[in-house]
């Protein structure tokens, strides 16, 4: 289970370090992608099969779109030994990386975020009505 918040910086090389504790949950390669709300996602190699799986499922008809988003916009990464790995200019802007970065667990992924982005938009308050959240699902 991927948990926790941990707080770098983008290097001279576009590089950013995976945190330990993630690296060692996510596995030796990688897949990142463009995420939702201008965050990157991170999947084990496992977690990302699984989703391309589900993907294969639909109807191409229905999925053409969303199939040439999705793979055109993933790289697929093994860090190195200091847990770094590179991230295209593309990513870098898409999600506001300039050079402070947020890594976040959730659960079978990880987000990676622009400081600037994360403040922005205030993502450490907790919800107005989060305890009703949690209750209407039943957690």
């Amino acid at each position: 289970m991927l948990t926790g918040k941990y707080t770098h910086s983008l290097d001279s090389k576009n590089r950013i370090i995976i945190p330990s504790k993630l690296k060692e949950q996510l596995g030796a390669k990688i897949t990142i992608m463009r995420g939702s709300d201008r965050c990157l996602t991170m999947y084990s190699a496992e977690e990302w099969e699984s989703y391309a799986q589900k993907i294969s499922e639909l109807p191409k008809t229905q999925v053409r779109e969303i199939t040439r988003y999705l793979y055109s916009n993933s790289i697929e990464v093994q860090p190195d030994a200091q847990g770094r790995v590179m991230l295209s200019p593309d990513m870098l802007a898409f999600a506001g990386i300039e050079r402070n970065i947020i890594t976040v667990g959730c659960g079978k992924y990880a987000e990676i975020w622009s400081e600037e982005v994360w403040n922005e938009k205030n993502l450490d308050k907790e919800p107005d009505n989060f305890t009703e959240m949690l209750l209407e699902l039943g957690l």
